[in-house]
């Protein structure tokens, strides 16, 4: 499991998908900012309170989108 407390922007390419994970700005929220791109194109993004949910979110959003183009 990830740590919660990680702070740094995460900014990887998986399968040709960009994905990028930061801090919520927003102090009295708290959690990540997750998106998910391919193209140049944003597909997805979302807001959840660990880095393991944005984790989660994102590998759903590039299954679903691998899946649905073949």
């Amino acid at each position: 499991m990830c740590d919660n407390s990680y702070t740094e922007i995460i900014e990887e390419t998986i399968d040709g998908f960009d994905i990028y994970i930061e801090p919520n700005p927003d102090q009295y929220c708290g959690g990540y900012i997750w998106s998910v791109s391919k193209n140049n194109e944003e597909l997805d993004t979302g807001l959840v309170f660990s880095i393991d949910n944005a984790f989660e979110d994102i590998f759903d959003n590039i299954n679903s989108n691998q899946n649905s183009s073949l």
